[in-house]
Parts: structure tokens; sequence; C-alpha cells
């Protein structure tokens, strides 16, 4: 029964067009996280009424073995940081290993709550086995 009331989700225009969005928007943010020259390459893209209003990847900020906690900005962070408007936004984190693969990119305790403060309201991001959604701040 699921399936079916999923195919007939995808049959619908309006729920393909979302689907195709959220996977436009994933594309960007997995090109953001090819960019990173960190260990673990990240990537994120804040979005707002259908445009993309701040996209960046996770930079090193410190040495890791000089402070492992605070070792990078992450991407969600980043991203939040090159926009000002951001109530009511959606963002979109990937995380890529270094051969490409998709792994999982659920934003951290403390991206979520910067995520929350900023007015962010839902996070679509990778996981090995595709995309996953949450809502933040709930």
């Amino acid at each position: 029964m699921v399936q079916r009331e999923s195919l007939s989700l995808l049959s619908n225009n309006r729920w393909r067009s979302r689907i195709e969005h959220v996977v436009s928007y994933i594309h960007l943010a997995i090109k953001q996280a090819v960019k990173s020259r960190c260990r673990y390459r990240f990537g994120a893209v804040i979005v707002k009424g259908g445009r993309p209003l701040a996209a960046s990847s996770n930079i090193a900020r410190n040495d890791p073995r000089i402070d492992y906690r605070h070792a990078s900005v992450h991407a969600e962070e980043a991203a939040v940081r090159r926009v000002t408007v951001t109530r009511r936004a959606i963002i979109y984190v990937a995380r890529v290993n270094i051969r490409g693969d998709l792994m999982i990119a659920r934003p951290c305790a403390r991206c979520q709550k910067v995520l929350a403060l900023a007015g962010i309201t839902w996070a679509h991001f990778t996981t090995s086995n595709g995309l996953e959604t949450m809502r933040i701040g709930a």
C-alpha cells in the first residue's frame, strides 16, 4: 500500500517538481562538499523562496592536533554567516568521502542550534542510502 501511495505522489506534477528541486539543491551542496579541503568533506546550501541564498563547504580553521573540537568551521555555520535573511529558509547539506560517495551529513547538535537561531526550519541531508529530512528546532 505504501508503495502505491508513493508512486501516486510521484505521478503528481507538484510533488515531482518538489523532488526535483530537492535533488538539484542537494547537487549544489555536493559540489560545495567536493571543494572542501578538510578530511570530512561537507557542503551546505541555504534556499529561500526557491532561490539559493548562500553556499559553502566546511573550512579548516585549526590543526586538529591542537584543538580537535574546533578544527573547522562547519559548512552549515559558514553558509549561515554568508546570508543575512534566513527566516523560514531550508538548508541542504551533503557529505562526500574521498571517492565521491555520499555519506551521512545530519547536522550536529551545535549546527542544529545555529540553524534554529538563524530561523532555518528544515534540513535535507545526504545519507549513504540517499536523502533524509529533519525539522530544525522541533
